[in-house]
């Protein structure tokens, strides 16, 4: 099964699809399942994904201008280098959260977004730009964050327990009730030029 142009995709399981490259415009997809595809480089415009669900596929450097996605889910995916900031996020807090579950979504932007919820599980996500994003509630467990930037980031009740490399700054950020696991919660003290030592 192969997807095109200004169609409408309801229910449907693309299996291997190879889009690489591949342009494609207006089309919708609901509750659909797309299994060891390869959408890397590929460019979905003006498009939506609602309800749908990427497994084991490669979306390395995939376009979504100006699509929207609700209720999406990414499970033993790569989707390295893809800028989130030029999808149509108006709709996004009426549906469920993004989720992204053994992932590597390394090299992304999601900068300045209201994400509220996010589920980044067991990921691989260095050097991501989640500057002055709205990251309240999310579930950043088990995921490694090296070299990630959490500048001026609201992460209000969000979960980082297991989670490595991240680099917070408690004065730059508001934290209130998030909840870290030792001894990487120890980095919230780096913005401090302190010393820390362990007593025998």
């Amino acid at each position: 099964m192969t997807i095109e142009h200004n169609n409408d995709y309801t229910g449907k399981v693309f299996s291997n699809l190879a889009v690489k490259n591949f342009t494609v415009q207006r089309s919708v997809f609901d509750d659909c399942r797309f299994i060891d595809c390869d959408f890397s480089f590929a460019r979905m415009t003006d498009c939506r994904f609602r309800d749908c669900e990427f497994e084991t596929s490669n979306l390395s450097s995939i376009s979504f201008d100006k699509s929207k996605v609700v209720g999406v889910s990414f499970r033993h995916c790569k989707v390295t280098g893809v800028d989130w900031t030029t999808l149509d996020w108006n709709h996004y807090r009426l549906g469920s959260p993004l989720l992204f579950e053994w992932c590597d979504i390394s090299f992304s932007v999601f900068s300045a977004l209201v994400l509220r919820g996010l589920c980044l599980r067991d990921c691989k996500a260095h050097e991501v730009d989640f500057s002055d994003s709205d990251l309240e509630e999310a579930d950043f467990c088990r995921t490694d964050f090296q070299e990630s930037r959490f500048s001026s980031c609201r992460l209000g009740k969000s979960n980082f327990c297991g989670a490595t490399n991240y680099v917070v700054d408690p004065l730059d950020s508001s934290i209130e009730k998030a909840q870290f696991s030792t001894p990487d919660v120890l980095s919230l003290l780096s913005c401090f030029n302190i010393e820390i030592k362990s007593v025998d």
